[in-house]
């Protein structure tokens, strides 16, 4: 005898966010706990997406130039090469926990991020869950390392990515997501691996697009259609980002003008402080 469980049973229905997320991947960079039992004070910048969970005590956080009082229970989202200046003070005891981590295909990052702080960088406590015992789980998974372990810190992620995107969402009772359809996804894929791989050297659009197999007129159009910018602008974002993360590691304006093929260290300067808002130097002093 068979059951038929189709009649029994209601099937799920996706949903644009289902279908986004369903698109990505997500690869953690690491997933941890910081703890202190004194006010600090810190400047920062994270190489790839942060997630940070206040599990005691708060800050007062400075990203760009908008000020987030973040208060136990609260989550923060904090944006590639941003800078960030983070003050702990008036609390006995801080920690909290963190996720960094990277996701693929590339071009959908800056949708992402953009639904991820569609409406703020911070979610007080009211509009999510209080997700204290699973990040203390968590933590006993990521000491222990059993197999598996990964997976269920992956997932995790994706629960804590789509409660912050649903109170984006209700902050203006707008659950509409656009999701991109373009004949020019794989195209842009491409382009942008390609960049990743020459990014150290000058690129020539007419030469990529040879290298793609498709015209210099196509590979702008695919660039517009599918990440709203040109190519051109892309690959200068690209540079400017590697720039900002070699910096905070010690190097100078000089080796990093030969390492990515611009003409002088003037150029890259002058480029630089147009992208960021400031000097390679001040940009450095900033952060320290």
């Amino acid at each position: 005898m068979y059951i038929q469980t189709q009649k029994q049973y209601t099937p799920f229905v996706s949903d644009d966010l289902t279908e986004l997320l369903g698109q990505m991947t997500f690869k953690i960079n690491n997933f941890g706990l910081w703890e202190s039992d004194h006010d600090t004070k810190a400047q920062y910048i994270s190489n790839d997406i942060e997630i940070v969970y206040y599990r005691e005590g708060g800050s007062i956080t400075r990203i760009s130039n908008k000020e987030y009082i973040c208060p136990p229970g609260s989550f923060l989202i904090l944006e590639p090469f941003q800078l960030n200046t983070s003050i702990n003070e008036k609390y006995h005891k801080y920690s909290y926990y963190y996720f960094h981590f990277e996701i693929e295909p590339l071009h959908l990052r800056k949708q992402f991020l953009s639904l991820l702080t569609k409406h703020g960088h911070l979610i007080y406590p009211h509009e999510m869950k209080n997700f204290t015992e699973m990040f203390d789980r968590l933590l006993v998974e990521a000491h222990e390392k059993e197999i598996g372990y990964s997976s269920i810190i992956t997932s995790a992620l994706m629960r804590v990515i789509v409660e912050i995107m649903r109170a984006q969402l209700k902050r203006n009772q707008d659950d509409s997501i656009h999701i991109v359809h373009s004949p020019f996804i794989d195209l842009v894929n491409e382009s942008i691996h390609y960049i990743q791989e020459h990014l150290y050297e000058p690129i020539r659009l007419t030469k990529m697009a040879q290298d793609l197999g498709v015209s210099t007129g196509v590979l702008y159009k695919a660039f517009v259609n599918v990440l709203g910018i040109p190519p051109a602008t892309y690959i200068h974002n690209e540079k400017i980002q590697y720039v900002q993360s070699r910096l905070l590691l010690g190097e100078s304006v000089t080796s990093l003008a030969q390492e990515l093929g611009y003409s002088s260290s003037y150029h890259l300067s002058k480029d630089f402080k147009k992208h960021v808002g400031m000097s390679p130097r001040d940009y450095k002093n900033y952060v320290k």
